[in-house]
């Protein structure tokens, strides 16, 4: 599953037939300010909150900007979890959870974002089988209806070289997704960072980043469990002419009563 990436590209053209990643359109925060204080590509595992309830990154954009034989009329959306992933090791996405990518339709690209989603888009894991797949559940919640449905199952490590995208129809359109281990994307020269902040501070000497070429990338040789998902702008449209959108995710498991209550929530880069 590890594959050669450049810093700012992730090998996703196995999966989708789509190449580099880049933010194509709007992702506006919804984290109250007192909780913006980490970074959340690793925040730790704690007894809890296991890494497979761990964001690390999303990304969004036009897939015609990246394959230009695609449809102008799809975005792709994917959220990366449980880092520090070993490679050739299987990894499974918690039967406990709901991952969630949340959306909201936008009129004025200057307003503030609300974080009430006009679409939800969940995907629920069942019991890995014998041969390490997991089967998905996912369920569409779009203006105050909801479609679902049991698709068929993860990509396991064995397969890996030969991710499976499934074609769902939800809400009556049809999505593509993918859901297994891929390549870690996020590329970040710790050592690097570490200098160059204690230069900030005055404690050290003052240095620069290192170019891309000599960068030490700390999550090479790591894995993430990535949902991948392919979705017509029109299905999250719906009866609107919207065409900018802020989206962020979550990761929820049961809490008091029952009630599924939100362990993780990310958008703004880096920031959990």
């Amino acid at each position: 599953m590890k594959t050669k990436k450049s810093a700012v590209q992730m090998n996703f053209k196995k999966i989708l037939a789509l190449g580099g990643l880049v933010l194509g359109i709007a992702i506006s925060a919804v984290i109250l300010p007192q909780y913006a204080k980490t970074s959340d590509h690793d925040d730790g595992e704690v007894d809890t909150k296991g890494r497979n309830l761990n964001l690390t990154d999303l990304y969004v954009f036009r897939e015609n900007d990246q394959n230009s034989q695609a449809s102008s009329g799809d975005l792709v959306f994917i959220m990366n979890t449980n880092p520090r992933s070993v490679a050739r090791q299987q990894y499974y996405f918690s039967t406990r959870a709901r991952y969630e990518f949340n959306v909201s339709r936008i009129t004025n690209n200057d307003a503030t974002p609300t974080g009430k989603p006009d679409v939800t888009l969940r995907f629920e894991f069942g019991v890995p089988n014998s041969n390490g797949q997991q089967e998905i559940k996912v369920t569409s919640l779009r203006d105050g209806s909801t479609s679902n449905v049991a698709m068929a199952t993860t990509t396991p490590i064995i397969n890996a070289s030969k991710p499976v995208v499934k074609q769902v129809s939800v809400g009556g359109s049809n999505l593509s997704v993918f859901a297994g281990l891929r390549e870690d994307p996020f590329f970040f020269d710790v050592e690097q960072y570490f200098r160059v902040r204690a230069g900030a501070l005055g404690i050290g000497t003052a240095v620069g980043f290192r170019p891309p070429s000599t960068a030490v990338d700390f999550a090479k040789g790591y894995n993430v469990n990535a949902i991948a998902v392919r979705v017509p702008i029109k299905f999250l449209q719906g009866s609107s002419t919207a065409t900018t959108f802020d989206v962020w995710q979550t990761i929820s498991v049961a809490g008091a009563g029952n009630k599924k209550k939100p362990v993780e929530r990310l958008s703004r880069t880096a920031i959990n």
